[in-house]
Protein backbone atom coordinates (compact mmCIF):
# COMPACT_ATOMS: atom_id res chain seq x y z
CA UNK A 1 0.00 0.00 0.00
CA UNK A 2 1.20 2.86 -0.93
CA UNK A 3 1.47 5.92 1.51
CA UNK A 4 -1.13 8.27 0.11
CA UNK A 5 -3.53 5.29 0.45
CA UNK A 6 -3.41 4.77 4.28
CA UNK A 7 -6.25 6.70 5.19
CA UNK A 8 -8.05 3.94 7.48
CA UNK A 9 -7.77 3.35 11.03
CA UNK A 10 -6.35 0.06 11.88
CA UNK A 11 -6.26 -1.67 15.79
CA UNK A 12 -5.68 -4.65 17.71
CA UNK A 13 -7.47 -6.64 20.02
CA UNK A 14 -6.07 -5.85 23.64
CA UNK A 15 -4.11 -2.16 22.64
CA UNK A 16 -1.48 -1.73 24.61
CA UNK A 17 -1.37 0.62 27.74
CA UNK A 18 -0.49 3.44 25.88
CA UNK A 19 -4.07 3.59 24.55
CA UNK A 20 -6.27 4.99 27.60
CA UNK A 21 -2.73 6.03 28.84
CA UNK A 22 -3.15 9.11 25.88
CA UNK A 23 -6.16 9.34 25.30
CA UNK A 24 -6.71 11.02 28.63
CA UNK A 25 -3.16 13.09 28.01
CA UNK A 26 -3.57 14.09 24.84
CA UNK A 27 -5.10 17.19 25.89
CA UNK A 28 -2.43 18.67 27.91
CA UNK A 29 0.76 16.66 26.18
CA UNK A 30 2.16 19.89 24.63
CA UNK A 31 2.52 21.43 27.63
CA UNK A 32 4.04 18.36 29.63
CA UNK A 33 6.29 18.05 26.81
CA UNK A 34 7.04 22.00 26.43
CA UNK A 35 10.79 21.31 27.25
CA UNK A 36 11.62 17.87 25.13
CA UNK A 37 14.52 18.71 22.73
CA UNK A 38 12.77 16.89 19.60
CA UNK A 39 14.66 19.30 16.76
CA UNK A 40 17.84 18.27 18.45
CA UNK A 41 16.62 14.79 18.47
CA UNK A 42 15.53 14.35 14.73
CA UNK A 43 18.79 16.39 13.78
CA UNK A 44 20.92 13.89 14.80
CA UNK A 45 18.51 10.59 14.26
CA UNK A 46 18.93 11.59 10.68
CA UNK A 47 22.24 12.01 10.64
CA UNK A 48 22.69 8.35 12.19
CA UNK A 49 20.13 7.13 9.45
CA UNK A 50 22.30 8.36 6.59
CA UNK A 51 25.20 7.54 8.04
CA UNK A 52 24.16 3.47 8.01
CA UNK A 53 22.61 3.98 3.96
CA UNK A 54 19.76 6.35 4.10
CA UNK A 55 17.99 6.13 0.35
CA UNK A 56 14.87 7.95 -0.41
CA UNK A 57 12.61 10.83 1.53
CA UNK A 58 9.37 8.50 2.73
CA UNK A 59 8.78 8.21 6.00
CA UNK A 60 6.40 6.36 8.92
CA UNK A 61 6.58 7.71 12.27
CA UNK A 62 4.86 5.09 14.42
CA UNK A 63 3.83 6.37 17.57
CA UNK A 64 3.39 10.11 16.62
CA UNK A 65 1.74 11.29 19.09
CA UNK A 66 0.60 15.30 18.58
CA UNK A 67 3.55 15.53 15.88
CA UNK A 68 6.67 16.69 17.56
CA UNK A 69 7.97 13.64 16.82
CA UNK A 70 7.61 14.40 12.77
CA UNK A 71 7.45 18.13 12.51
CA UNK A 72 10.64 18.64 12.25
CA UNK A 73 11.17 15.98 9.52
CA UNK A 74 8.35 17.79 7.67
CA UNK A 75 10.55 20.62 7.61
CA UNK A 76 13.54 18.80 6.53
CA UNK A 77 11.91 17.95 3.66
CA UNK A 78 10.59 14.42 3.89
CA UNK A 79 7.79 12.88 2.85
CA UNK A 80 5.96 11.88 6.32
CA UNK A 81 3.16 9.84 6.85
CA UNK A 82 2.32 9.53 11.01
CA UNK A 83 0.03 6.92 12.87
CA UNK A 84 -0.56 6.39 16.71
CA UNK A 85 -2.71 4.26 18.76
CA UNK A 86 -4.42 7.07 20.39
CA UNK A 87 -7.39 9.11 18.31
CA UNK A 88 -7.38 12.38 20.47
CA UNK A 89 -3.50 12.15 19.98
CA UNK A 90 -3.80 11.72 15.95
CA UNK A 91 -6.15 14.43 15.70
CA UNK A 92 -3.67 16.75 17.58
CA UNK A 93 -1.60 15.47 14.79
CA UNK A 94 -3.57 16.38 12.28
CA UNK A 95 -4.50 20.03 13.76
CA UNK A 96 -0.88 20.54 13.28
CA UNK A 97 -0.60 19.89 9.93
CA UNK A 98 -3.45 22.60 8.71
CA UNK A 99 -5.38 22.28 5.24
CA UNK A 100 -1.53 21.41 3.65
CA UNK A 101 -0.76 18.43 1.89
CA UNK A 102 2.64 17.97 3.48
CA UNK A 103 2.15 14.93 5.58
CA UNK A 104 -0.54 12.44 6.66
CA UNK A 105 -1.27 11.07 9.97
CA UNK A 106 -3.97 8.35 10.71
CA UNK A 107 -4.87 5.94 13.67
CA UNK A 108 -3.06 2.98 13.62
CA UNK A 109 -1.50 0.08 15.85
CA UNK A 110 2.26 -0.48 15.77
CA UNK A 111 1.69 -4.18 15.77
CA UNK A 112 -0.57 -4.42 12.71
CA UNK A 113 0.30 -1.70 10.54
CA UNK A 114 -1.39 -1.40 7.33
CA UNK A 115 1.76 -0.55 4.78
CA UNK A 116 3.74 -3.03 2.66
CA UNK A 117 7.40 -2.27 1.36
CA UNK A 118 6.46 1.49 1.14
CA UNK A 119 8.87 3.51 3.05
CA UNK A 120 12.53 4.58 3.39
CA UNK A 121 12.94 4.83 6.65
CA UNK A 122 10.39 3.95 9.73
CA UNK A 123 10.81 5.56 13.48
CA UNK A 124 9.44 4.88 16.62
CA UNK A 125 10.53 7.77 18.98
CA UNK A 126 9.83 8.43 22.95
CA UNK A 127 10.07 5.24 24.34
CA UNK A 128 7.23 3.47 21.99
CA UNK A 129 8.04 0.35 22.59
CA UNK A 130 8.05 0.43 25.99
CA UNK A 131 4.30 -0.06 26.28
CA UNK A 132 4.58 -3.31 24.80
CA UNK A 133 4.17 -5.62 27.72
CA UNK A 134 4.70 -8.83 26.00
CA UNK A 135 7.21 -11.03 23.83
CA UNK A 136 4.57 -11.16 21.47
CA UNK A 137 3.30 -8.05 21.33
CA UNK A 138 7.07 -6.77 20.69
CA UNK A 139 7.38 -9.08 18.12
CA UNK A 140 4.53 -8.25 16.41
CA UNK A 141 5.31 -4.46 16.41
CA UNK A 142 9.06 -4.95 14.89
CA UNK A 143 7.75 -7.30 12.13
CA UNK A 144 5.06 -5.24 11.34
CA UNK A 145 7.77 -1.98 11.06
CA UNK A 146 9.52 -4.10 9.18
CA UNK A 147 6.98 -5.12 6.69
CA UNK A 148 6.15 -1.42 6.21
CA UNK A 149 9.90 -1.17 4.96
CA UNK A 150 11.09 -1.54 1.32
CA UNK A 151 13.83 -3.65 0.80
CA UNK A 152 17.12 -1.88 2.20
CA UNK A 153 14.96 0.77 4.59
CA UNK A 154 15.89 1.79 7.93
CA UNK A 155 14.01 1.78 11.44
CA UNK A 156 15.34 3.58 13.89
CA UNK A 157 13.59 3.75 17.50
CA UNK A 158 14.23 4.73 21.40
CA UNK A 159 13.84 2.37 24.12
CA UNK A 160 13.66 3.59 28.06
CA UNK A 161 16.59 2.23 29.39
CA UNK A 162 17.14 0.42 33.53
CA UNK A 163 18.11 3.47 34.86
CA UNK A 164 15.09 5.22 33.98
CA UNK A 165 12.79 2.75 35.43
CA UNK A 166 15.04 2.67 38.91
CA UNK A 167 14.95 6.12 38.86
CA UNK A 168 12.02 7.88 37.00
CA UNK A 169 9.91 5.09 37.64
CA UNK A 170 10.71 5.24 41.60
CA UNK A 171 10.30 8.83 42.13
CA UNK A 172 7.47 11.35 42.31
CA UNK A 173 8.31 14.88 40.71
CA UNK A 174 6.07 18.38 39.70
CA UNK A 175 6.42 19.86 36.35
CA UNK A 176 4.48 23.26 35.85
CA UNK A 177 3.84 24.68 32.34
CA UNK A 178 1.15 27.81 32.68
CA UNK A 179 -1.68 27.23 34.83
CA UNK A 180 -1.33 23.58 34.60
CA UNK A 181 0.41 21.57 36.70
CA UNK A 182 1.80 17.90 36.42
CA UNK A 183 2.47 16.03 39.60
CA UNK A 184 4.35 12.35 38.25
CA UNK A 185 3.99 9.93 41.12
CA UNK A 186 6.96 6.60 40.05
CA UNK A 187 5.33 3.29 41.54
CA UNK A 188 8.32 1.76 41.32
CA UNK A 189 11.19 0.70 43.94
CA UNK A 190 14.41 1.48 42.15
CA UNK A 191 15.48 -2.14 41.51
CA UNK A 192 13.42 -3.30 38.71
CA UNK A 193 15.29 -6.03 37.15
CA UNK A 194 16.15 -6.43 33.32
CA UNK A 195 12.92 -6.95 31.46
CA UNK A 196 10.62 -6.23 34.30
CA UNK A 197 7.73 -4.20 34.35
CA UNK A 198 7.12 -0.22 36.15
CA UNK A 199 4.15 2.01 36.68
CA UNK A 200 3.42 5.30 37.29
CA UNK A 201 0.69 7.98 37.61
CA UNK A 202 0.09 11.31 35.88
CA UNK A 203 -2.24 14.05 38.00
CA UNK A 204 -2.87 17.04 35.86
CA UNK A 205 -4.07 19.70 37.67
CA UNK A 206 -5.71 22.64 36.23
CA UNK A 207 -5.74 26.12 38.49
CA UNK A 208 -6.94 26.16 41.39
CA UNK A 209 -5.24 22.45 42.16
CA UNK A 210 -8.65 20.80 40.88
CA UNK A 211 -7.86 17.55 39.83
CA UNK A 212 -8.51 17.22 35.87
CA UNK A 213 -6.72 14.30 34.42
CA UNK A 214 -4.97 11.63 35.64
CA UNK A 215 -3.06 9.23 33.04
CA UNK A 216 -1.57 5.57 34.45
CA UNK A 217 1.55 4.95 32.59
CA UNK A 218 3.02 1.14 32.31
CA UNK A 219 5.76 0.32 30.51
CA UNK A 220 8.28 -2.92 30.36
CA UNK A 221 11.99 -2.37 30.08
CA UNK A 222 13.25 -4.53 26.72
CA UNK A 223 17.02 -5.30 27.47
CA UNK A 224 19.50 -4.46 24.36
CA UNK A 225 20.38 -7.72 23.95
CA UNK A 226 16.24 -9.14 23.78
CA UNK A 227 15.88 -6.30 21.22
CA UNK A 228 18.57 -7.01 19.23
CA UNK A 229 17.05 -10.91 19.12
CA UNK A 230 13.74 -10.14 18.30
CA UNK A 231 14.92 -7.44 15.67
CA UNK A 232 16.55 -10.61 13.13
CA UNK A 233 13.36 -12.74 14.39
CA UNK A 234 11.18 -10.01 12.75
CA UNK A 235 13.69 -10.13 9.58
CA UNK A 236 15.54 -6.86 10.55
CA UNK A 237 19.55 -6.64 10.85
CA UNK A 238 21.01 -4.45 13.86
CA UNK A 239 23.20 -2.35 12.65
CA UNK A 240 23.59 0.00 15.51
CA UNK A 241 22.85 1.20 19.26
CA UNK A 242 23.49 4.68 20.93
CA UNK A 243 22.92 6.21 24.29
CA UNK A 244 20.94 10.10 24.96
CA UNK A 245 23.52 11.46 26.74
CA UNK A 246 22.16 15.00 28.44
CA UNK A 247 21.28 17.45 26.15
CA UNK A 248 19.42 14.86 23.84
CA UNK A 249 22.91 14.35 22.41
CA UNK A 250 23.74 10.63 20.87
CA UNK A 251 26.81 9.08 21.70
CA UNK A 252 28.99 5.70 21.26
CA UNK A 253 29.31 2.89 24.03
CA UNK A 254 25.56 3.12 25.20
CA UNK A 255 25.18 2.36 28.71
CA UNK A 256 21.90 0.84 30.42
CA UNK A 257 23.15 2.43 33.62
CA UNK A 258 24.47 5.99 32.64
CA UNK A 259 21.62 7.10 29.59
CA UNK A 260 18.12 7.43 29.87
CA UNK A 261 17.30 5.70 26.40
CA UNK A 262 19.22 3.86 24.44
CA UNK A 263 18.57 4.16 20.32
CA UNK A 264 18.50 1.29 17.95
CA UNK A 265 19.25 1.56 13.95
CA UNK A 266 18.36 -1.45 12.25
CA UNK A 267 17.57 -2.52 8.17
CA UNK A 268 15.16 -4.88 6.48
CA UNK A 269 17.60 -7.20 3.79
CA UNK A 270 17.61 -5.64 0.25
CA UNK A 271 16.74 -8.80 -0.71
Amino acid sequence: MEPSAARSSTTCPGAPSALPAYEVLAPFYDRYTADFEHEVVLEQLETLALEHGLRGRRVLDVGCGTGKSFLPLLVRGYDVTACDISPRMVERARRKLGKTDAGRVVVADMRALPWRRAFDLVTCLDDGLNYLLSDSDLAAALRSIGTALRPGGLAVFDVNTLRTYRETFAEEFVVESGQTVFEWRGEGTGDVKPGGLSSAVLDVRMGSGRLHATSRHTQRHHPREALEAACRRAGLDPLAVRGVAPGAHLVEDPDEEVHRKLVFVARRPAT
